[in-house]
């Protein structure tokens, strides 16, 4: 599960002045580019490649960026998404996002970068399921029966989130089990992760887990956190566009999981001082997330949702209502339900 966690997709454009080769990025630009950025305490890398960049984002697949138009890259993975290198006293020392309406800049504090694809190495046993391909650490033997466990809980889940999203079939996918907290965070790129971070969707057929032997979660909580995982790589398959919005995001993965919170302990609902769904932050879109898809669901219908799934939550378009009024609905819905009864 991915609390607190801020989980950037970024996709990207270079500065100008880019030069080329019939290869691509000449070396000498890759290496002045690459580095590790920060904004808010979170790191990413740009890493040479042959010919391009490798953008490294904590908890997220590497990216490959090109160049789109002179000094403007994009990612393989997003459209909507471009970055570009700002420099000072001949040094490159900014990379910005800019998206539509939102522009981050992160600034440069190292030139060098960190390599973690070694420790998938240590995830030499494979077992298989009707839809699932595990990776563990062999030496790990006590892991087979917590393993068993989590393979019955995404096989008894998958079936019924792909029938609610209305996806006909996705591929296999992988999951990596890492044997403690370390070789986890290594494994999603992500070296200084927070401990309550176990588990992250890794793309549309791919998502990590720490070893249900060693997770310092209760089973329940190991569990639902699986089947959220799950949830976000199917969501993937429908729009690969994670965190947008973010409400939606977690909120659809909290509902499939079944992962709730009682509204009747939650000051902001009890008060009806209900926010704004994109002002949802620091686990509140966590422990909100299931009551806002439920009421949705209750009040225009499963169809509605994976509208809003397939339009990246964009309401006017899917419901033709303001967003405050969409807002209003959804959160008065929520306190007769559960605290007005």
């Amino acid at each position: 599960m991915k609390t607190g966690i801020l989980l950037l997709f970024l996709v990207s454009t270079l500065s100008a002045n880019t030069q080329q080769s019939k290869g691509g990025i000449v070396p000498s630009l890759l290496n002045k580019l690459s580095g590790k950025y920060e904004i808010n305490g979170m790191v990413v890398q740009v890493i040479p490649a042959s010919g391009y960049l490798q953008l490294l984002v904590p908890g997220a697949p590497v990216q490959e960026l090109r160049e789109s138009t002179p000094g403007r890259f994009k990612s393989d993975a997003f459209s909507d998404e471009v970055f570009r290198f700002e420099e000072k006293d001949g040094k490159v020392d900014k990379l910005i996002s800019e998206r539509v309406g939102t522009i981050t800049t992160l600034q440069k504090i190292s030139d060098q970068t960190d390599n973690f694809n070694s420790v998938d190495s240590v995830l030499v046993a494979v077992r298989f399921s009707k839809h699932f391909k595990f990776y563990y650490g062999k030496q790990n033997k006590s892991d087979g029966p917590y393993i068993d466990h989590l393979i019955q809980q995404l096989e008894g889940n998958y079936d019924r989130i792909l029938s609610d999203l209305k996806v006909k079939e996705i591929p296999a996918i992988i999951v990596r089990i890492y044997p403690d907290l370390s070789s986890f965070r290594q494994g999603i790129n992500y070296p200084n992760a927070p401990d309550f971070i176990q588990a992250t969707a890794f793309g549309k057929a791919d998502f990590r887990i720490v070893s249900p032997a060693v997770t310092t979660l209760d089973s329940i909580s190991y569990l639902k956190g699986a089947v959220h995982e799950l949830t976000h790589c199917i969501h993937l398959n429908i729009d690969y566009a994670p965190n947008n919005p973010r409400w939606l995001w977690e909120g659809l993965a909290m509902f499939e999981s079944n992962w709730s919170f009682d509204p009747k302990e939650i000051e902001i609902i009890k008060n009806k001082q209900f926010p704004h769904l994109s002002e949802l932050g620091n686990g509140m879109e966590y422990m909100l997330g299931y009551v806002i898809i439920e009421a949705i669901r209750d009040i225009w219908g499963q169809d509605t949702i994976i509208s809003l799934i397939k339009k990246r939550g964009k309401v006017t378009e899917v419901l033709n209502l303001p967003e405050n009024e969409f807002e209003k609905q959804v959160f008065d819905h929520i306190y007769k339900k559960y605290i007005n009864e």
